[in-house]
């Protein structure tokens, strides 16, 4: 099949698919569901596909809100290419990070290329992914081993700037309960052992390791039980703190000091120290700038290029990483709002279900199939894809010892 003619097909497909994938952001919008929650969200983009063709298996994983759509290769050995469906909201925002977009984006990408590219040429996978707002959906399916033998996945995210290239950083969560012995703050202060130090005394050990960490790290965290009263010296306290690193190796080494401040300061407080990690580690992403590069050169297809230069990249932490470790992966951003606005705020959910979404979701879904076409039909792009991936060469790049 001629690749300049597939493409033009797949852009065919999805303008006429246009109204039907737009009803179906709106309808995600309209009844936002937080992460693995999601059974409307879930419910209506696997039925998508289902009418288009799929073979849907839900629950994978064992997470209710998660599916696999499958169109398969006739033949085995035939190169598959997946989308990535995300489709949870924000508590209390809604649709503030424009998963909305993210999971009929992926479907109708998925859709369209599927009804064009004969399953001689090779399979097409959409993966339902819940809870990527803190759950960490990809990740249990990646543990679970959902997403092997897939040739390369990806997905797109509407953002303040248009990239190709998104790197993201590994992620660790942590949380510290303090346990004192509470008494009259006023009368008997000298019979209590104040577990709001404890948590007090970790803040500030933090601030002061900060200015010792390499760059890119980053810690933050917030304080979730303080007290009862102010005339009560507080029995118990907690707070929950998020540490970030460029890769897993980096991350262990500063969550064990982000530890360290927290024991410290239990020993200086008095109060006894409980420390609960969350077993879902986000990985870093790991980069693939051959598999951007198909999606950049798509987008500049459809009349949409990068600033030059590009803003320095303001990194966050995403399941997809994990994902990115398994097989090649992408997650391109795409302009929907202007570059002040923030995701996470009203004002991007405001713009995730107007006009601005509805061309973002449009545009996406037309660059993430072109790049599948490249991918399944182009044996020199593949190549080169799964050679960087083996080769680890983008991870190298965003190195510590490059950015020292």
């Amino acid at each position: 099949m001629n690749l300049d003619r597939a493409k033009s097909a797949v852009i065919d497909h999805i303008d006429k698919s246009a109204a039907a994938l737009w009803a179906l952001s709106l309808d995600l919008h309209r009844h936002p569901e937080v992460g693995f929650k999601e059974k409307r969200a879930c419910t209506k983009i696997s039925r998508f596909l289902e009418e288009r063709g799929f073979t849907v298996e839900r629950g994978v994983a064992n997470l209710p809100t998660a599916f696999r759509a499958r169109r398969s290769a006739n033949r085995a050995g035939e190169p598959t290419v997946s989308f990535l469906a995300e489709y949870d909201a924000l508590p209390g925002l809604g649709h503030a990070c424009g998963h909305n977009i993210i999971g009929p984006a992926s479907a109708g990408a998925g859709a369209a290329l599927a009804s064009v590219v004969s399953p001689d040429a090779g399979g097409v996978i959409v993966f339902g992914t819940p809870a990527e707002e803190g759950g960490g959906g990809k990740v249990i399916m990646a543990d679970n081993g959902i997403f092997r033998g897939v040739e390369a996945t990806m997905m797109m995210h509407p953002a303040g700037e248009t990239r190709a290239e998104v790197n993201f950083l590994a992620l660790a969560e942590l949380h510290f309960h303090f346990y004192g012995k509470a008494s009259h703050a006023s009368a008997t202060p000298e019979q209590g052992i104040n577990a709001l130090d404890g948590v007090l005394a970790t803040f500030n050990a933090i601030s002061a390791l900060r200015q010792h960490l390499p760059l890119g790290d980053r810690i933050h965290g917030i304080i979730t039980e303080g007290g009862e009263a102010p005339n009560i010296v507080p029995a118990k306290a907690a707070a929950w703190f998020y540490a970030r690193s460029d890769t897993a190796e980096n991350l262990e080494l500063l969550a064990k000091r982000v530890v360290d401040c927290a024991r410290g300061a239990a020993r200086s407080s008095g109060a006894r120290l409980r420390v609960k990690r969350n077993p879902i580690t986000y990985a870093p992403m790991r980069v693939n700038s051959a598999f951007a590069g198909l999606f950049r050169k798509n987008l500049e297809k459809l009349g949409v290029k990068e600033p030059n230069p590009l803003p320095p990249l303001a990194m966050g932490s995403s399941d997809v990483g994990n994902v990115s470790q398994e097989t090649p992966t992408i997650h391109p951003q795409i302009q929907m709002v202007a570059p002040e606005v923030s995701a996470h705020t009203p004002a991007f959910a405001k713009a995730a279900g107007g006009p601005p979404g509805r061309k973002t979701l449009i545009l996406g879904a037309k660059a993430l199939a072109m790049t599948g076409l490249d991918i399944l039909l182009d044996e020199n792009a593949r190549k080169r894809v799964k050679a960087e991936f083996r080769s680890g060469e983008p991870a190298r790049k965003h190195s510590r010892a490059k950015r020292a």
